[in-house]
């Protein structure tokens, strides 16, 4: 199945430049996926150099091993989400001469093309999106059949910036009522719904130029796999086990992951935490970070080209001082 596994690491070029890598150092990989970015830190950093990488879909990390094999002895997977990133990093002696951390937020090709993970609403699978599909328990379906219609609410509105979140919400209560449905549902059927909701006919659905169950689908992605707060929750460990000098490189997708990026990278390299009203600077704070680039990169018209779904790729750099 590995030699399957279909991922294009986006703003690939981008991210190795800003790393850096030279023989010898070590880094973490977040966000392991198919090894496409992995694999260029460990082209760069042997003899000596390794990797700590994280992954929790299975298939990914198998994919990874089959095409990274001629560096076995150089990579160290962990499956566990990157929200255990210190501890893990102490667990394998990545404590120290850490050069660069990397998260890559997007899903993978191969995640978003096979119906059965139900990420997709163009396909007709199980309504799954469970990144890790062993380990972890809640899929969307249980989070549309059983949550009640305020949470439901909320996580459309928050998570997936959708503006009829009442109306969607209400619409999908009321259908579960009265269907009695209390088996796991398809992804064709939530779209439907939806639809149906919004008293949408399929025939015009290409005047759209975002299919109106996209952020639906993108809010219960990241609920069920609570992506934000796992992101929260690593970008401190990420800063406190960089040595001064390393490089923290993060690319995200969507508005909500590249706020909590943009909202921590400016906060850790303000030089003054006073009040805008205090006269003189008292605070004394120092930064410990420096941005390396203020704007985000974006993929180039050329990658675009090649990798459609690369075209809303942020990358964010800053460096620990």
């Amino acid at each position: 199945m590995a030699d399957s596994y279909q991922h294009l690491s986006v703003l690939a070029k981008e991210l190795i430049d800003f790393l850096a890598p030279s023989p010898g150092q070590n880094f973490i990989d977040c966000t392991l996926g198919g090894g496409g970015h992995s694999q260029q830190l460990l082209e760069r950093n042997g003899p000596r150099g390794k990797v700590l990488a994280f992954e929790l879909d299975k298939r990914a990390i198998d994919a990874a091993r089959a095409r990274l094999s001629e560096y076995q002895d150089r990579l160290i997977i962990v499956n566990k989400n990157y929200a255990h990133l210190e501890s893990e990093a102490k667990k394998h002696g990545f404590s120290k001469n850490i050069f660069g951390i990397i998260f890559d937020l997007g899903l993978s090709s191969d995640q978003l093309d096979r119906a059965q993970r139900g990420f997709s609403f163009k396909d007709h699978g199980p309504l799954d999106m469970r990144f890790d599909p062993v380990g972890q328990t809640l899929t969307a379906s249980d989070i549309i059949l059983t949550w009640p219609e305020k949470e439901l609410v909320k996580i459309f509105a928050e998570y997936g910036g959708e503006k009829k979140a009442k109306i969607l919400a209400r619409g999908i209560a009321l259908w579960r009522d009265k269907q009695k449905q209390n088996q796991a549902i398809k992804t064709s059927m939530l779209v439907s719904v939806i639809l149906r909701i919004l008293k949408i006919p399929e025939s015009s659905l290409k005047r759209f130029r975002i299919h109106p169950a996209t952020k639906v689908f993108q809010a219960l992605r990241i609920a069920v796999n609570n992506e934000l707060d796992n992101l929260t929750q690593a970008l401190p460990q990420a800063l406190d086990i960089l040595p001064v000098g390393g490089r923290l490189a993060l690319i995200s997708f969507h508005s909500l992951e590249d706020r909590i990026v943009k909202q921590f990278f400016r906060q850790m390299s303000k030089d003054c935490i006073c009040p805008s009203s205090a006269p003189i600077c008292v605070c004394d704070y120092k930064p410990r970070l420096k941005l390396i680039n203020k704007k985000g990169i974006r993929p180039t018209a050329a990658e675009v080209k090649t990798n459609p779904r690369s075209r809303s790729a942020v990358l964010r750099v800053a460096e620990k001082i």
